[in-house]
């Protein structure tokens, strides 16, 4: 019998000219482009292996990303979950888990930095293989191998074109100071910069880029002192959008007064102000500011303002009833949304000193069902040019105990002669039927003589459309009888010493 012997298996290349087609290469130039920005950046930069053509394709991607976390083993994810679910309670075991997390720290970096250092020599040298991009995002541990990102930066904005940059320095795991992680290289920058994302990263003086229109800031350090953030106003640029996002700094109170600042949006979303003071913007016209403990104060030099987004929640047990204190000498605003909650109502009943008077369109979304939902009357009669008002009554979710009902609102100082001449529309989530609910719409319909439509909605509520509008969606549906309908229809429309006949009232 033939014995069988093993042998090697050998591919050979196949010639260009042979039987082998380069079926890849025989695809048009915009396709191959459209499957790259389908990939991944990593993915996308290895495409120069697969045929001549490619090689020079992954130069024109437009968008760059280049993460530390794409070459993090999975046994420095497993050690991370296993550090935080605080298993080994052995202090060696604990010891040598961290060794792990930095370890595996330490070895991507270095393999991150190889690849900066291959990006960088492949640069190109003539105008045809010039590399070009327009967003860059860096996610990298600021160690001792970082100093290839002070090289990238430059390069990428300088040579590549990069318009929109993005540098996330991650804390490392053994993070045994708080600091500035990472100070970015703004010297010798070209003026091509428009948005600028940091976080955990030193806030970079402004005068030297003359094209940024957008800066976002997020995860600051503590140590950052409040003059940087008052830099960010003063500074001599076409500066136009400015986000803080849990940004924390070395004092409490951040006040602004910069007669020449170009800014036009201004948002402070979960950041560590106690006491944020608009004294002179000129051209700021869209606020937000969604966060809690802040003192919001507006001063005369803000006359653009026209939409305010504003979130607080008192969480402690005492009442300060400050509502005017968000709304103090407030300019033209046209556009209103309001979110204040807590497990007790801390707003007074009084009127409020200050007139909305541009005031268009309010929102006032997630009121606790403990809340009396009357308090908006508050706003309605500061506001005698408001047109729509949507009211959202946020219920507890399903398992939870609905806190008990607070003190109700009397409303005896209020005149018997008022009445509203323009509200036209009048929308409440959240519509359970209650007795102070009926009592509101049924006061509206009688003293707001433009009104033509009123939507009680049950299982509805409030979802944002950006940070300026919102809309009404519905949750589930639980729709009311036709009969409990047309009750709340006559309850809306008749009482007794008036009569809206022609008033539109949609339940559903």
């Amino acid at each position: 019998m033939a014995r069988m012997t093993r042998s090697r298996l050998c591919v050979r290349p196949v010639p260009d000219g042979g039987g082998g087609a380069d079926r890849l290469s025989a695809l048009p130039d915009d396709l191959l482009r459209l499957i790259l920005r389908r990939l991944d950046t990593r993915t996308a930069l290895s495409t120069a292996v697969l045929a001549r053509r490619w090689a020079r394709l992954p130069r024109e991607v437009p968008a760059l990303e280049l993460r530390v976390g794409d070459v993090l083993p999975r046994r420095y994810h497993r050690g991370i979950a296993l550090h935080r679910s605080r298993r080994p309670a052995d202090a060696d075991a604990v010891l040598e888990l961290d060794a792990l997390i930095a370890r595996c720290e330490r070895r991507a970096m270095r393999a991150f930095s190889g690849g900066f250092e291959g990006l960088l020599e492949a640069g190109g040298g003539g105008d045809v293989d010039r590399r070009r991009a327009k967003s860059l995002r860096l996610e990298f541990f600021p160690t001792e191998e970082s100093g290839c990102v002070d090289r990238l930066i430059p390069t990428a904005i300088g040579a590549w074109g990069v318009e929109d940059l993005e540098v996330v320095a991650r804390p490392p795991h053994l993070n045994l100071f708080d600091g500035p992680a990472y100070t970015f290289p703004h010297h010798g920058l070209d003026d091509e910069l428009h948005r600028l994302t940091l976080e955990n990263c030193t806030v970079p003086p402004l005068n030297r880029y003359g094209a940024l229109a957008e800066l976002v800031l997020r995860d600051m350090p503590a140590s950052t002192p409040v003059a940087a953030y008052q830099r960010l106003f003063t500074a001599r640029s076409p500066l136009e959008t400015l986000r803080l996002l849990s940004c924390r700094c070395a004092g409490e109170r951040l006040v602004v007064s910069a007669p020449r600042s170009r800014l036009r949006e201004l948002v402070v979303v979960g950041c560590s102000f106690q006491a944020i003071e608009l004294r002179t913007l000129p051209a700021l016209q869209r606020l937000a500011c969604l966060t809690n403990s802040v003192e919001l104060r507006f001063g005369a030099g803000v006359p653009r303002l026209r939409h305010v987004n504003l979130s607080f929640s008192r969480q402690s047990a005492w009442c300060h009833g400050e509502l005017g204190r968000f709304l103090d000498s407030a300019p033209a605003i046209a556009s209103l949304a309001v979110r204040f909650t807590g497990p007790r109502r801390w707003i007074v009943p009084r009127p409020l000193d200050t007139k909305l008077r541009r005031l268009r369109k309010l929102l006032v979304a997630d009121v606790p069902s403990s809340w009396d939902v009357t308090w908006p009357w508050l706003l309605l009669m500061a506001a005698p040019a408001l047109e729509v008002l949507h009211i959202h009554v946020a219920h507890p979710p399903a398992g939870e105990e609905p806190a008990p009902p607070g003190r109700k609102i009397s409303w005896r100082w209020q005149p018997s002669t008022f009445r509203h001449r323009h509200l036209k529309e009048v929308v409440l989530a959240g519509f359970e039927r209650t007795w102070r609910q009926i009592f509101f719409v049924r006061y509206l319909a009688r003293v707001c003589k433009s009104l033509e439509r009123v939507a009680l909605l049950k299982d509805w509520c409030v979802r944002e459309v950006g940070l300026w509008e919102w809309e009404v969606v519905r949750e589930q549906e639980c729709p009311w009888s036709e009969v409990d309908k047309m009750v709340v229809r006559r309850q809306v429309k008749y009482g007794r010493t008036w009569c809206r006949p022609q008033l539109q009232v949609i339940v559903d």
